[in-house]
């Protein structure tokens, strides 16, 4: 799986863009391509060097780091399996599946990547992933007690010929990565660092601001998300059975959005110690933490318990406005109320360090 051969197989499976041009299948659109005779091989992690030939077939992909196993397109994992750091870094050339019955385990200190966004020259807006995707209809256990990472990789569970398996990811760093994730299948996410998640980027004159993905947002339900960073990704939906709790977000993309699916008795998640900051000067235009979604009944009206959460900020009437729920006079038609007092005046102990500790809350 090493030779050259299966290298330039995997190249040639790769979208074209993600390397050197327009159709980037990880995040970001390019300017043009170069057309000229490539030289610098099958990957690079020199963006000035990716490079297409004159039909537009990645010849130089741009990655992360340079890989040491491909994965070619089509590649279905049928018996459990190990990627280790031995093997390290894995490149997805395309999409894996991993069958029902079986568990992906992505072991610690090692990274699974696929093709690199290129910068943008001029304006741009990213496009979303179409290589690089794990769909899980068994299992995958990403990280353990020491960082994994994933790296522009797409892993999805609501896939129709392969979903539903079970995802876990602990000890890891995404970065431009996709979390696609059904609320029938169990999830759980801890102790990881999320960069750019479930987004992409806008570029105008110069300035970058993010979208959230629509490739399908992430709906939890009887999952479990606990010590993770957030910045500059994308929120999820979620039902009171998720528990919620020591996660840190940064410069969120989108709100947070509560699903209209309260259970019968007393909600059982926990949505609490959280930190939700903006940062000064940051381009991204959301100011808002999180809103109810569903249908609205005046005669089932139900609270989330959403209280001793830290917003970094400390004006009451600021922070009522980055909620929105049954009591917002604006849409007074949305389900549902969201008690977010009494606020936490400092982040919890337990929760991740602000890593923008230098940039003012807004």
């Amino acid at each position: 799986m090493k030779s050259n051969l299966i290298i330039l197989a995997a190249i040639s499976l790769a979208a074209c863009g993600g390397g050197g041009g327009g159709n980037s299948s990880t995040g970001t659109a390019s300017a043009a391509p170069a057309t000229h005779t490539c030289t610098g091989g099958p990957f690079t992690t020199d963006a000035t060097q990716a490079c297409t030939d004159a039909s537009g077939k990645v010849v130089t992909a741009y990655v992360y780091a340079l890989p040491v196993t491909i994965i070619p397109d089509g590649t279905v994992i049928s018996a459990d399996t190990t990627w280790s750091a031995s093997g390290s870094p894995y490149f997805i050339a395309g999409t894996v599946r991993v069958a029902k019955g079986v568990t992906l385990t992505v072991a610690d200190n090692t990274i699974v990547e696929g093709l690199k966004p290129l910068p943008c020259t001029s304006d741009c807006i990213g496009q979303i992933p179409t290589k690089g995707i794990v769909n899980v209809a068994g299992g995958m256990n990403v990280g353990g007690s020491n960082q994994a990472q994933l790296l522009g990789v797409t892993v999805s569970n609501i896939d129709s010929q392969s979903g539903g398996g079970t995802v876990n990811i602990q000890h890891t760093h995404l970065e431009d990565a996709f979390i696609q994730i059904s609320n029938a299948a169990p999830f759980s996410m801890t102790y990881s660092q999320a960069y750019r998640m479930n987004v992409t980027p806008i570029v105008r004159a110069g300035s970058t601001t993010y979208q959230a993905g629509t490739n399908g947002y992430p709906s939890f339900s009887n999952a479990t998300l606990k010590f993770n960073t957030f910045v500059d990704s994308a929120a999820f939906a979620f039902d009171p059975s998720v528990i919620m709790q020591n996660n840190l977000f940064v410069n969120m993309v989108d709100p947070l959005v509560l699903i209209n699916a309260f259970p019968s008795g007393q909600p059982t998640g926990i949505a609490r110690n959280n930190s939700f900051l903006f940062k000064q000067g940051s381009p991204n235009p959301n100011r808002t933490v999180i809103e109810s979604h569903g249908t609205y009944d005046a005669s089932a009206v139900h609270t989330l318990d959403f209280s001793n959460n830290f917003w970094g900020i400390t004006d009451n009437g600021t922070i009522q406005g980055r909620v929105r729920d049954s009591t917002n006079t604006s849409n007074p038609r949305l389900p549902n109320v969201i008690n977010y007092a009494p606020t936490a005046t400092s982040p919890d102990p337990a929760t991740p360090a602000d890593p923008q500790s230098g940039t003012p809350n807004v």
